[in-house]
């Protein structure tokens, strides 16, 4: 008998043909691997053996008849089908933010109100589900609530097998709903219908008489190989199999199966070049977008995502969970041709959702109803059934469903895929009606579901006037208390603050402030993991800003970590970058434009407190005559008081952000991006006590400029603690050669600068630190300012030279240097 407390993966391997847990890493169609295939052969088969007792269970999987794809009819629906094994706590995915019993009974598990994507008044979604909260703003989205099935079982086994049948008779679950409704297509599509994207084939893609195919993720199918022996081999296999041979059924049953298992790798694999990118669930989705826009015949294709079990550790578990779907949400609809929006829906479903108290584990426990959501074009977007009340009399009573999940079965299938849903759910359904119409009809509208750009694609910049968009000190961005140790925290950009659905990457001033002890902080695309670098290093009693150029995960956000301690963090966004070819970047040898101690840029003495100065950029250093930003590097030295300095564009009105922050004596340096005003102008305010100022050019965006930014996840390109990119020593005075191109994802030609994180570490005495083009000379300029013993970081935009390298040139003193790249700008 199985315990009812056997694990969600036990019971999805028990629930799926072929078992799973002992087969190789590569498998064919049907759960098919390279070994089971070779050591079928081996077992004489082919060779017409004596096979009476042999059943068709020996070769792993049923007999197809054919294997060719039949491209769809016009008006055949395409299902995706998504399941979200474990239990999905639909209560943390869509938010019922203005309930106060679910913040009672949540604790310290529950969505903060701040930190939700709004879908109405009522509701909204998990933050890091943004991508979803643009497919509802154009009214893609159904959320159907209180989805579950009358006397619910809390065992995984035995929820997934309900679901699986989709049967409103009794009996065990021999079949699947989805493996009925394939049982009764016709045979001349039926063999390619329905697949799922994984080792083995679940049980609601298994029928009667039919069932799915399995497609492997990696697209490694016997029969797929390229190479000039494997070729041979499969033509000598397809010959013999070509005709019956007069040595049997069996021999003649085996041979068709061999030349089947041919066919469908010659015609999927394709699907899966080139390899797609991003995350697991991510390329996934890219793969099953390219099943469609490859017309094979695939009518549902049945994914999963696993780990929604979340009895403790669920705050980070659940968030990465819910920022895969996300991803892999926008994954699909980046790949998929345009053609096929009106003919592909995609729906979720999981065997149960949570409790509605929290547990002492930071988590959750099986509970019933749960939420489910229809997504596309045709879908008929708003909420649908009705959300259970929350005030259950006891801790572990668990929520009534007020949908029967087979009536979303029963609505999809009649509504979208062709009919006969009474017969396959054996049993009378009620439509919920959440299709505006049919498969390939006339869309209700011309909305498009937002493409977010794809990974190395160019982009412009598009500058905004700075805008605080989060302070941990005071709750301005939804989080109130500084990060702790060891500590992620996630942040949604996109669709905010300016920050439109398409934007690639932003430029944000992160500044750390009240760090209580020495500590390092990364941001990073959400959705990825954290790379071995850093944007900032705080330490006790400063404020420490950088500006961060940061591409965004697919669920539009960014990941920000802290190492040790506690620590504060705000943050100023200043422009963002997307696709597009209007608006380029010009990198330039850095030039002075502005140094107050001498006079250069025209004004001599310090700044004082509440008093602002213009600088003048247009057509100096290099600039544009009309450019629509610069990339500068502001220091000041030498401040009387802790104060802070803002540059935004002369003429507007001064923001309530800060690009420089400061305490008395510290000279401290900072990667600006600031529009430039209508005057050619850019205006820089000192708030309190008196400090000097030094500006250099570093780059111009204009319209007439040609490069373009290509946002990188940070990665390591030069550390002389470590010996990389540099030989293991530190640096004296003589300038390092840094070669850039080719490496941490820059490509090898074709580029003009490289955006980078340049931090330098523990100076034996008072130095600052020049970036410049190689073989070129040192401009009198300045990228890092330290004092001894320092450990500072800095954004640099660095213009490469005509060899592919930057020179990093160091005062005084010896010290250690480390290069994070972030993205590279083209030549054109």
């Amino acid at each position: 008998m199985l315990e009812r407390d056997i694990s969600a993966a036990d019971a999805r391997r028990l629930l799926s043909r072929p078992d799973g847990d002992d087969c190789a890493s590569e498998r064919g169609p049907c759960g098919w691997t390279r070994r089971q295939f070779l050591q079928t052969i081996g077992m004489g088969l082919v060779g017409g053996a004596a096979v009476g007792s042999i059943a068709p269970a020996a070769l792993g999987f049923d007999l197809p008849e054919a294997w060719a794809g039949t491209p769809l009819a016009p008006n055949d629906g395409v299902l995706i089908n998504i399941v979200l094994f474990g239990g999905n706590d639909g209560l943390n995915t869509v938010v019922p933010y203005t309930n106060g019993t679910y913040y009672d009974r949540r604790g310290a598990l529950a969505i903060a109100p701040g930190s939700v994507l709004p879908l109405d008044a009522t509701w909204g979604l998990h933050p890091n589900l943004s991508y979803l909260k643009a497919l509802w703003d154009i009214g893609w989205v159904g959320v159907i609530h209180g989805v579950g099935y009358p006397n619910p079982d809390l065992s995984h086994f035995t929820s997934m097998a309900t679901w699986m049948h989709g049967s409103f008779g009794g009996g065990p679950p021999s079949s699947g709903w989805a493996g009925r409704w394939l049982d009764g297509q016709p045979a001349a599509s039926a063999e390619m219908a329905v697949a799922t994207i994984g080792w083995s084939v679940p049980l609601h893609l298994q029928g009667i008489t039919r069932r799915g195919l399995g497609i492997p993720p990696n697209g490694d199918l016997f029969g797929a190989g390229s190479a000039t022996y494997e070729q041979r081999l499969y033509n000598g296999m397809k010959q013999f199999s070509a005709a019956p041979a007069g040595r049997g059924q069996w021999h003649d049953m085996f041979a068709t199966v061999l030349k089947s298992q041919l066919n469908v790798a010659a015609e999927v694999s394709p699907i899966f070049a080139p390899e797609p990118t991003g995350a697991d669930f991510a390329q996934q989705m890219t793969i099953a977008a390219r099943l469609v826009n490859a017309n094979l015949g695939f009518r549902v294709v049945d994914l999963s995502l696993d780990g929604f079990d979340n009895h403790d550790g669920q705050p980070a578990d659940h968030s990465a969970l819910l920022s895969a779907l996300d991803s892999g949400l926008a994954a699909f609809y980046r790949t998929l041709a345009p053609y096929w929006r009106n003919r592909v829906t995609i729906a979720t479903m999981s065997e149960f959702g949570r409790t509605v108290y929290s547990n002492e584990s930071q988590g959750t426990d099986h509970g019933t109803s749960s939420v489910q959501f229809v997504i596309g074009q045709m879908v008929r977007g708003g909420h649908y059934g009705s959300a259970p009340s929350l005030a259950l009399p006891n801790r572990w009573d668990r929520l009534p469903h007020t949908v029967d999940f087979r009536n979303v079965l029963g609505t999809t299938l009649d509504g979208w895929l062709g009919g006969g849903a009474s017969s396959i759910l054996n049993g009378a359904y009620e439509n919920l009606g959440f299709f505006h119409a049919g498969p390939g009809e006339p869309p209700p509208n011309n909305s498009v579901p937002p493409i977010i750009g794809t990974a190395n694609a160019p982009t412009e910049f598009v500058s905004l006037t700075p805008l605080r968009v989060f302070d941990t000190r005071n709750g301005t961005g939804g989080r109130l208390g500084p990060l702790g140790a060891n500590e992620t925290w996630p942040f949604i950009f996109r669709g905010q603050f300016g920050v439109p659905a398409d934007a690639v990457a932003v430029a944000i001033n992160l500044t750390a402030v009240g760090a209580s002890t020495p500590t390092f902080v990364t941001a990073w695309p959400s959705g990825q993991a954290r790379p071995d670098t850093s944007n900032l290093n705080p330490v006790p009693g400063m404020a420490v800003p950088n500006l961060a150029v940061i591409r965004l995960g697919d669920t539009g956000g960014v990941n920000f970590f802290n190492f040790a301690g506690t620590v504060n963090l705000l943050a100023d966004i200043v422009g963002y970058f997307r696709e597009g070819t209007s608006v380029g970047l010009l990198p330039l040898t850095p030039a002075r434009l502005l140094d107050t101690r001498n006079g250069t840029g025209g004004v001599l003495g310090r700044l004082g407190p509440g008093q602002t100065l213009d600088v003048m950029v247009a057509g100096n250093g290099g600039v544009s005559t009309d450019p629509q930003a610069v990339a500068l590097n502001v220091t000041i030295t030498g401040p009387t008081a802790t104060s802070f300095l803002t540059v935004w564009p002369s003429g507007s009105s001064r923001p309530n952000t800060s690009s420089v922050n400061m305490v008395a004596g510290q000279t401290v340096p900072n990667m600006v991006i600031s529009m430039v005003g209508a005057n050619g102008k850019v205006s820089v305010f000192n708030a309190f006590g008196y400090t000097d100022v030094i500006v250099d050019v570093l780059g111009c965006f204009a319209t007439e400029e040609t490069g373009r930014y290509v946002a990188l996840a940070p990665a390591r390109v030069l550390d002389t603690r470590a010996g990389v990119g540099a030989p293991l020593a530190r640096i004296g005075r003589t300038p390092l050669k840094v070669t850039l191109l080719g490496r941490g994802g820059v490509p090898a030609d074709g580029v003009t600068g490289v955006l980078m994180n340049v931090t330098a570490v523990a100076p034996t005495a008072d130095t600052f630190v020049t970036v410049y083009p190689g073989d070129s000379e040192r401009p009198t300029a300045s990228n890092l300012n330290l004092t001894t013993g320092q450990v500072a970081p800095n954004m640099v935009l660095a213009r490469v030279g005509p060899d592919g390298t930057v020179m990093i040139y160091h005062n005084g003193g010896v010290v250690d240097l480390i290069a994070d790249v972030v993205g590279y700008f083209t030549a054109d």
